[in-house]
This record gives C-alpha cells, structure tokens and sequence, in this order.
C-alpha cells in the first residue's frame, strides 16, 4: 500500500476520493484551510487527520510514499490576471518544499492548463513558471511527465481540461524492470472504456449547462444565488473541484510505475 498525504485537499473530491476507489493506497493526511471543505473532510474521511496550512506543513522524510496536490488555479488559469508567484494564493513553492523534504517516491499535481504557459511574474516569458517547476522537481531528484486531459471525454459533470503531472523519484525510476509503456496510452485506453463520443467534444464552463451533483451536500443548479455565506462557500468548493475520474487516471500511472519497480 502507497501511503499518500493530499494537500490543497479542498472537499476531498479528487485525488482523496479516487484513492479510496482504486486498491492501493492509504490516505495519511490531508491538508486544507478552508472551514467549509474542512467540515465536508471530515464528514468524508472521518479520523483522517486535517493539517490546516500548505504554507507551514512539515512532513518527516519518508513518512508518505504519494503526495498528491491540487493547488489553487487562480494564479495560472486564461480567465484570471495571471500574476504566478506574484499572486498569494500560489501554493505550489509550499507544495515543492514538502516534496524535497519529504522525498515521496511519487508526486501528484493537477491544475489548469494555463499552468504550462503562464509567467513566473507578470511581464516574463509565458511558461517560465512551469519550467521553474519543473527545475526544482529536477534538483528534488524526480523525472515528471505530464498531459492535458479532455475532462469530457470521461463523461464528467465538468467539461473543460485539466493539466495533470506525475513525478517520480529517480531511486524509484533507476529499478525499473522494464521500459514504461507511454502515459498517452495508458490515458486512450481509459477513453475508450469509458465510451467517449464525439458529442462530448465541445468545451464549456466546467459547471456551464447542468446541476453539478456530487458526494455530501454540494448539489447546485444553475442559477442558485450567491446571496449568503453557505451558497458562496459551496460554489468556491466546486470551483476547485477535480473529478475523481480524472485524478484516477494519475493515480492508475503511480500504480503502474510502482508495479515495474523493484523498489515496489
């Protein structure tokens, strides 16, 4: 069993949930400061302790063998001012701490796509912030690879894409058995299992058209007002939300890669 730590957990839909779906993991903790997604946690994960800050979280070396993450996007995506690290709600320096401390032997990160081509500040050269990402995955010792992911094509209630990474450490990536197959076809056999259709192409608001139903009491229509704390606070959660369809598909990759290691 992986033992895997998530932070930036929001209400715990995506890669806590998908975990618990797919036999090989052991949640250890989850990380989130938001009161409203921290009720939703416990609900959900119930004894599962909840560290309430990314930004002062220690782990002791070795004490996860996953790290999944799902940092905020406001910094990163198209529709917003795209500032990086100039913008406070970038977690994911806190996040890359973690890992170099801790030296999972797999990290797991999903974001919005704009992530591969936004700045590290304003003004400077798009995709300087990915590259800089992908520098210190590179001196934290891990080798990453990462896709963009059609979410309609695995009939989620959100349509859109999602950028998902996998880092993997290179004590794990020197004991591979055998050359890895691609993750591109790990992803098109998915697809097709799930029956993807050329209706489902077009994208759209992720909540854009239809009631997003999901786990515990975040079911919202089209429409609903925004008029009181309760209805704010489920509409910033579903915002966040990654659909455990997806996070799977990075969590099946760790599974695999973990399987042709004889570090396993």
């Amino acid at each position: 069993m992986l033992r895997q730590i998530d932070l930036c957990s929001g209400v715990g839909a995506g890669f806590p949930l998908a975990a618990t779906v797919i036999h090989g993991f052991k949640l250890r903790g989850l990380c989130e400061r938001d009161e409203f997604c921290c009720d939703l946690l416990r609900d959900r994960f119930p004894g599962i302790p909840i560290y309430p800050d990314v930004k002062e979280l220690w782990l002791k070396p070795s004490y996860a063998d996953l790290i999944t993450a799902s940092p905020p996007c406001q910094p990163f995506t198209l529709e917003g001012k795209r500032l990086g690290s100039k913008d406070p709600r970038d977690c994911i320096p806190a996040v890359l701490r973690i890992v170099r401390r801790s030296q999972p032997k797999f990290f797991c990160l999903e974001n919005v796509p704009g992530l591969l081509s936004a700045p590290i500040n304003p003004g400077n050269e798009p995709g300087s912030y990915f590259q800089q990402m992908l520098q210190e995955l590179w001196s934290s010792g891990y080798d990453a690879e990462w896709v963009v992911v059609g979410t309609q094509q695995f009939t989620t209630p959100w349509r859109g894409e999602r950028l998902l990474l996998v880092a993997t450490s290179r004590c794990v990536v020197e004991k591979f058995r055998i050359e890895p197959t691609t993750w591109e076809y790990q992803i098109r056999g998915a697809s097709e299992e799930t029956g993807h259709s050329p209706e489902k192409r077009s994208l759209q608001s992720r909540v854009a058209g239809t009631t997003v139903r999901t786990p515990d009491r975040l079911d919202i229509p089209p429409g609903t007002k925004s008029g009181n704390r309760i209805n704010r606070a489920r509409r910033a959660a579903l915002g966040n939300i990654l659909d455990p369809r997806i996070a799977q598909l990075a969590l099946k990759r760790v599974l695999y890669l973990n399987s042709i290691s004889s570090h396993s």
